[in-house]
This record gives structure tokens, sequence and C-alpha cells, in this order.
């Protein structure tokens, strides 16, 4: 009985020092990946950067016939590159993104409504709206 009672122990042994270890490289890998988005800061960048491709696939999707693919493709190429170099002025941006997905693509609808040429003209133009603008590239005496 014991013979047995020793092979259970080491297997249970074993189990668990392999669940350690991947503990262990989980947690490594997730700090890497922490560290290499800039930490909290960076962190947050990234997720605006991911609400924003959401938001585009969305509005290219049910785009309105006024306003054409090309001019939505390079109002959200503007806005990455200023939440790239960290130019966007974030709660400003989640409002307006979420007021839009809220309206256009809310999952308690039951149809994905469309939005009209004015409203995703106005969308866009707040969509810049959302850049800080640097004053060393203008700069003007007060």
């Amino acid at each position: 009985m014991s013979l047995i009672a020793q092979k259970i122990s080491g297997c249970y042994r074993r189990v668990l020092i392999f669940l350690f270890v991947i503990l262990i490289v989980s947690v490594g890998a997730g700090l890497f990946v922490y560290n290499r988005v800039g930490g909290a800061e960076g962190l947050r960048y990234w997720m605006a950067s991911r609400a924003l491709n959401g938001t585009e696939k969305l509005l290219i999707t049910n785009r309105p016939d006024g306003v054409s693919q090309e001019t939505v493709k390079e109002q959200f190429q503007i806005v990455r590159d200023a939440i790239h170099k960290r130019q966007v002025n974030l709660k400003s941006l989640y409002d307006l993104l979420n007021s839009f997905q809220t309206k256009f693509h809310n999952p308690g609808l039951s149809t994905i409504i469309k939005p009209s040429t004015p409203e995703a003209e106005e969308f866009l133009t707040k969509l810049g709206e959302t850049i800080i603008l640097d004053n060393s590239d203008n700069p003007e005496k007060l």
C-alpha cells in the first residue's frame, strides 16, 4: 500500500511543479508584453488604437454613400498616427467612439443602423478634433 501512495504523491509533485513552471512563464511573458507597450500609459494608448480599429471597420461596413471609403480611411489613419505619437485626448476619443458604437452598433438593437451622410461627416470631424495639436509646430507670439 505504501508503494502506491509513493507513486501517487510523486505524480502530484510533478504535476504541481509543471503547473508552477507554466505560471512563472506566463507571468514573465505578461510582464514582457506590458513593458513593451509602455506600461500603464502605453496600455491605454494601445487599447485606444484597438477601439479605433473596431470603429473604423464598423463605419466602413455601414458607410453612407455620401462619404468615400478613402476619406474614412485617411481620417482614421491621421488619428491612428496621433495615438502613436500620443497626441490625442484619450477621454474625448473614448467618449466619441463609445457614443458612435452605442448609437449605431448597440447589441440591443435588432437591426444595424446605418449612419446618414451628415452624421458620418460630423463623426469624422469630431474624430479629428480629438487630436491635440503641438504648439511647437505652429509657434505664435502671445
